[in-house]
């Protein structure tokens, strides 16, 4: 509640974010980033048109959780750690729909990787193999960013996690994520 007892104006506070007027011109295979700059963590999708983004997050989890949730799998020992914490699902949503804490800019950002996109044809057959395939979230070696870059580039690059080189391909989950494409390539021949 505000000095004047307005509890409106604090709920406002609460919620906002700046959607960038790039999303509005977003095309099929853009990266879009929710970056929030008091966590200094971006969530990253993939748009995937009609005002949708693919992303590899669960609907009732903000920014905020997946950060603890990912800090809570590092410093818990595997064996115990992921009895604890869910798996995250890919799924689509609309873009003002994604729960982010306030603060948060939503923007295209094609400009954070230094890789070459693939083609559309491939990026939606990459997005219709993972959707709704369940994985664990892990800050470090496999995040959303990690998700969105592969569905771009073909490698899973995340570029927010100190002390890694820039646009340097996460060797493990490139290889895992390429797998499961081989693999439902293999089932439909």
């Amino acid at each position: 509640m505000d000095l004047l007892g307005n509890w409106n104006s604090i709920f406002s506070q609460m919620t906002w974010r700046q959607i960038d007027q790039s999303v509005s011109t977003a095309e099929i295979g853009d990266l879009i980033e929710f970056m929030n700059p008091l966590l200094a963590l971006s969530l990253w999708g993939v748009y995937v048109g009609e005002g949708l983004v693919i992303h590899f997050g669960v609907g009732d989890e903000n920014m905020t959780q997946k950060a603890c949730r990912s800090f809570l799998q590092q410093m818990v020992p595997k064996s115990n750690g992921d009895r604890a914490l869910k798996k995250t699902r890919i799924c689509t949503q609309r873009i003002t729909d994604i729960k982010v804490p306030p603060g948060t800019r939503i923007r295209v950002n094609n400009n954070k990787h230094n890789l070459a996109p693939s083609p559309q044809e491939t990026m939606r057959y990459r997005c219709e193999t993972f959707l709704h395939q369940e994985f664990k979230y892990d800050l470090m070696n496999f995040n959303s960013e990690h998700f969105a870059t592969f569905v771009r580039y073909g490698h899973a690059v995340c570029n927010q996690i100190p002390f890694k080189k820039k646009n340097e391909a996460h060797t493990d989950t490139t290889q895992t994520l390429q797998m499961i494409m081989q693999q439902r390539l293999e089932t439909e021949t």
